[in-house]
């Protein structure tokens, strides 16, 4: 598995400049007093790596792997691995400079949010792999990229739907009192959907035709 993770932080290498620019704009961004845009990293992340997906396709490798002593649940595996490190690695950023924030007493920042905001970068990290890796296993990425947004609009409608249809303040009221544990069983939930995905996600490989 290690040739597969170093394939794709290879790849990710050449896209450097663009990523290292974008930390700058949103660093820049949460330090003017919306530390909530920190947490565009992970997601970025999450999706830079779902690209290669697309070049992969683009230049037959799956074809080409199956040459190569890598299994279909390896190549799978490699990349949630893949997803999983990167989701690490830009939370560890985001606490680094949500720390600085702190330090340097810029609005928003607070000590006491500081655990559920690592919290929630890692789970914005995992969140979006959970979803759509099984749909462009099952399809392709242009595909399942297509299907994901789809999802995104539909869900977004529906829960404007209910939160007007049913008492959406009450909810809301009632969810703020576990918002000490809320980031906690998010994340729990959080990764039992990641495991659940990459079973599926395995299961679609393994029958896919190639």
């Amino acid at each position: 598995m290690k040739g597969l993770l170093l394939k794709e932080f290879f790849m990710l290498k050449k896209n450097s400049i663009g990523f290292l620019l974008f930390i700058a704009v949103f660093l820049i961004g949460g330090f003017k007093g919306n530390p909530a845009v920190l947490f565009m990293l992970p997601l970025y992340m999450a999706i830079l790596l779902y690209g290669h997906m697309n070049f992969d396709e683009q230049c037959k490798w799956q074809q080409y792997s199956m040459a190569m002593p890598y299994g279909r649940k390896m190549i799978v595996s490699s990349k949630y691995v893949a997803m999983a490190i990167a989701a690490v690695v830009s939370s560890i950023i985001v606490t680094i400079f949500y720390g600085v924030g702190i330090a340097i007493d810029a609005t928003g920042f607070s000590s006491s949010s500081i655990v559920s905001s690592i919290i929630l970068s890692l789970a914005i990290g995992i969140i979006y792999p959970t979803f759509i890796l099984p749909l462009a296993y099952k399809f392709n990425s242009e595909k399942g990229r297509t299907i994901m947004l789809f999802l995104n609009g539909a869900s977004g409608a529906i829960a404007v739907f209910l939160l007007s249809a049913i008492d959406g303040t009450g909810i809301l009221a009632k969810l703020s009192n576990y918002t000490n544990i809320l980031p906690y069983i998010a994340t729990a939930s959080v990764l039992v959907l990641f495991a659940l995905s990459w079973l599926i996600s395995v299961k679609i490989y393994e029958k896919r035709d190639l």
